[in-house]
């Protein structure tokens, strides 16, 4: 990582607690396919395998791992998974890695298509979109995406920049697509599998705080002037202030020690071109209620995997960026009563020395703060699909996390 951690207020850092998506799929189960002949061999090591798993576990999947070799033990494994996929009990999602280029014995996705009843090929569509932001080889790939049963079906690549992606599309999708193999169409307190961030946190908070712009190619500017100004216990009432698809909870006009007996305040939540200030964050979160005001920088360094003249980074941010960022921010906050949450990450070109994302948390004691910043950080960094391009002294570039 080409980003150095930068504490405002102490050093410490509490252990990350993986809680984002738990609520909504705990309990669920899912079989993570590895097709790779030299990994069923035992002459590769199977490095997507893993990283699906420890994905789906972190959304409180139940998670089995398979590998077998291409060419037709894929459509009998196929078949087998999704046997009994009318029954409650069965995986209700089959993630496959693998076996769906142009080789003669990559059938992946012919075996998929002879298995789905339904095919969703929007889904597809997506990934082949998001895979094109990097490579123009993505379109090679010809996964099949669709449900048999109360069971999806999806074909990923077999790399792992090709996984990541997947994740990244499927992510947001995965208790909407389980609510709906469930048949789950009421809105009381039993539709907690289809419930949104929104849901999940009480009205009036955070659910005032997800603004529903997504990010695009350019992102919008980061206009907090009246957030920083307005003390956030004497803000008017009234809808949450938005601008540019930054949406605020400021102007609730309910004190900060009133709040504090529920869910967090998302005070904002953004992406943005604009540069970032550590104090002005810091200033938007302050209320007299709060005794401890924390803040995180992560900056820019010039050196990053042992390889130093770093100069500086590009940052760029999948269209479904914001809206992601705006439930992870909402999640932690939901996740810390008392606090008061600001977080906004740049996208664009960033120099040496530049913040890429400000996370500012004031609560009632420092130890509550301090967690909650952490918190949040960690699920940005864990869950918001951005990506960045180093750019070195001696005019290299290279993406990070695409294939590492």
């Amino acid at each position: 990582m080409s980003e150095q951690a930068r504490a405002h207020v102490g050093s410490e850092r509490p252990p990350h607690r993986h809680e984002d998506g738990d609520f909504h799929l705990q309990g669920r189960r899912a079989v993570v396919l590895i097709v790779s002949t030299s990994a069923a061999a035992g002459t590769a090591q199977d490095r997507c395998g893993p990283l699906l798993a420890a994905w789906l576990e972190r959304r409180g999947v139940d998670v089995a791992v398979r590998v077998l070799p291409d060419g037709p033990d894929v459509l009998a494994t196929l078949r087998e998974l999704t046997a009994d996929s009318a029954s409650a009990d069965a995986s209700r999602f089959v993630i496959t890695s693998g076996g769906t280029g142009l080789n003669l014995d990559d059938v992946t996705p012919e075996a998929t298509a002879r298995v789905v009843e339904r095919e969703t090929p929007g889904i597809m569509h997506a990934l082949w979109s998001k895979g094109l932001e990097k490579t123009p080889t993505a379109v090679m790939s010809r996964g099949v995406a669709g449900t048999v049963g109360q069971t999806f079906v999806v074909n990923l690549p077999g790399s792992r920049g090709g996984v990541k992606d997947g994740m990244a599309v499927l992510d947001p999708l995965l208790d909407h697509i389980s609510a709906q193999l469930e048949d789950v169409h009421g809105h009381g307190e039993d539709r907690r599998v289809a419930q949104s961030a929104d849901e999940i946190v009480p009205a009036g908070q955070a659910s005032e705080a997800a603004g529903d712009g997504a990010a695009s190619d350019r992102a919008p500017s980061l206009d907090t002037a009246s957030l920083n100004t307005a003390p956030p216990s004497t803000a008017s009432s009234g809808p949450a202030a938005t601008s540019a698809g930054v949406t605020s909870a400021a102007a609730t006009g309910t004190p900060a020690a009133e709040q504090g007996t529920a869910a967090g305040v998302v005070v904002l939540s953004a992406l943005t071109a604009d540069p970032l200030d550590a104090e002005k964050a810091q200033r938007a979160v302050a209320d007299p209620a709060c005794g401890a005001v924390v803040g995180f920088s992560g900056v820019i360094r010039d050196h990053d995997g042992g390889r130093t003249g770093v100069t500086g980074l590009e940052y760029t941010a999948h269209p479904t960026a914001q809206e992601v960022l705006r439930d992870v921010v909402a999640l932690a906050a939901a996740a810390h009563p008392g606090t008061r949450v600001w977080a906004a990450h740049r996208i664009g070109a960033l120099a040496v020395g530049d913040s890429a994302l400000e996370v500012a948390v004031a609560a009632a004691h420092r130890r509550e703060a301090f967690e909650a910043c952490a918190d949040v950080v960690d699920r940005i960094k864990e869950s918001v699909p951005i990506w960045k391009r180093e750019s070195f002294r001696d005019g290299a570039h290279a993406w990070v996390g695409l294939d590492d």
